[in-house]
């Protein structure tokens, strides 16, 4: 056999993190007997990735036809291959392997996001690469982002806000005396693990009992691709009250609805896909009669208000306001490194737009010039699929054939990169991760999602086809 046990693991057992933070972890496998290879590669991407189709039918008679139209969009936030190892003389000796790895992430990318006909993917993919024409071995793995959308930004969505509006029954001579509502909720903007408060009266003038009462968190999508656009919409919290009886009045008083885990507001930092949402309240008669409805415009965030978790504690540095400063120096260019440096540590691409950190000049192929302590080799031009890399050191630690147990996680040596934090917003609330199964409770499945899409296979995310995003959800106690 050759490569064996072959895995990636997170420093940060979520696999959640906040644009800007670093992605840390270990790439691991074992090999029983000599393997030949050029070398160990590691690839960090995120991209964005729409298609739909959408039939026309042209023509009458015999020369009717209908034709299938494909949109298509795509978008790369970065695309990073560094080489982790290249052994001497081409060979990989019988060993338990383990190289550490390290990327900053920029900090205007979008959250992650998986839709119906679109997805904001990221994944680290690791390769032992083979010479000649043998197949590469590959293992990928995909984390989740979470863009930082302050809600601290905009003060004026604390404040409440009431809607109203009414109906009547009938028509003419037999039109009904009013159906009333007067409905407010506590703020216009949420994290997720709060509850939307509703409160209010609702005043049934006339001669017809209301069913029942529905409230509806609704996710509207709304993708783009070759100047036209998609939008979907979908339920993501949905609750009930009780019936009112003709001719009474219900008085509600904090009715919750709550906000499970859901990417942010926007997606800021993509352009093809868009998220907003309402909370939409239908007061529902019985019959074909229309519903009575009020809709609130909802922002959800990622960093909730300050002023509902006191004042934040002194930040050490400049780390800006309420944000935990990422550990360890960020020089420019480079994700903090280890103590003596080392390979696979990512440096930030040239030219990528607002969020990368800038780039020393003479840098080739968008890679800068590698850290002190790592091997040299980075190859020029497009054309490489991946950068050249020169002989490192054996590995210190004697071979161990046939052993394949590997630690969870990296050891607490001084010398490793840190792990990645969670980003704690303000005082003692942390955020936990956790994902949107909705009703089905099911993920979906990617190998029907994009099929007919124009794709680069060595971009497809082989190791996460049923992978659901992870966001933050914040358990913060009512005030």
């Amino acid at each position: 056999m050759g490569i064996e046990n072959f895995v990636i693991r997170f420093d940060n057992p979520s696999g959640g993190y906040y644009a800007g933070q670093i992605v840390s972890g270990i790439v691991q496998f074992s090999t029983t007997k000599p393997y030949n290879s050029d070398g160990v590669f590691i690839r960090y991407m995120g991209r964005a990735d729409v298609h739909w189709t959408e039939t026309r039918t042209t023509g009458t008679g015999e020369n009717r036809r209908t034709e299938t139209i494909h949109y298509s969009a795509h978008e790369v936030y970065f695309d990073q291959k560094l080489c982790l190892y290249s052994p001497p003389g081409g060979n990989l000796q019988p060993y338990n392997y383990s190289f550490p790895f390290s990327m900053q992430l920029p900090m205007h990318i979008p959250s992650s996001f998986i839709g119906t006909v679109g997805k904001i993917f990221y994944q680290v993919k690791a390769n032992v690469h083979r010479s000649g024409m043998h197949m590469a071995t590959n293992v990928a793995l995909p984390f989740s982002v979470v863009s930082i959308k302050d809600l601290n930004l905009y003060p004026q969505l604390q404040n409440p806000v009431t809607m109203k509006n009414n109906k009547t029954f009938g028509a003419l001579f037999w039109k009904s005396k009013p159906l009333t509502a007067q409905l407010s909720i506590n703020k216009q903007a949420f994290v997720s693990g709060e509850n939307i408060l509703v409160s209010g009266l609702i005043n049934n003038e006339s001669d017809v009992k209301i069913k029942e009462c529905e409230l509806k968190l609704i996710k509207n999508v709304q993708y783009y691709a070759r100047g036209s656009s998609r939008r979907d919409k979908v339920t993501v919290y949905k609750c009930t009250q009780p019936s009112i009886e003709k001719e009474s009045q219900a008085n509600w008083v904090n009715v919750p609805v709550f906000v499970p885990c859901l990417p942010p507001s926007g997606l800021d930092g993509c352009n093809i896909i868009t998220t907003d949402y309402i909370l939409l309240v239908r007061i529902v008669p019985p019959g074909v009669r229309f519903a009575l409805e009020l809709t609130f415009t909802i922002t959800i965030g990622t960093i909730p208000f300050r002023q509902q978790l006191g004042p934040p504690p002194p930040m050490p540095g400049s780390a800006g306001a309420g944000y935990a400063p990422m550990p360890g120096p960020t020089g420019p260019g480079y994700a903090p490194m280890p103590s003596g440096g080392g390979a696979g540590y990512a440096p930030m691409p040239s030219g990528a737009g607002a969020g990368y950190a800038p780039m020393p000049a003479g840098n080739n192929y968008g890679y800068a010039p590698p850290p002190p302590g790592a091997p040299g080799g980075y190859a020029a031009g497009p054309s490489a699929p991946y950068p050249a890399c020169e002989a490192g050191p054996v590995p210190e630690k004697p071979p161990i054939p046939g052993n394949s147990s590997f630690p969870s996680a990296p050891s607490t040596d001084p010398s490793a990169p840190p792990s990645a934090p969670v980003l704690p917003p303000y005082g003692d609330i942390q955020p936990t991760y956790g994902v949107y199964l909705g009703d089905s409770n099911e993920p979906p499945a990617y190998d029907s999602l994009f099929k007919g899409s124009p794709s680069n296979k060595e971009d497809e995310d082989d190791g996460g086809k049923n992978y659901q995003p992870k966001y933050p959800s914040f358990n913060i106690p009512p005030k």
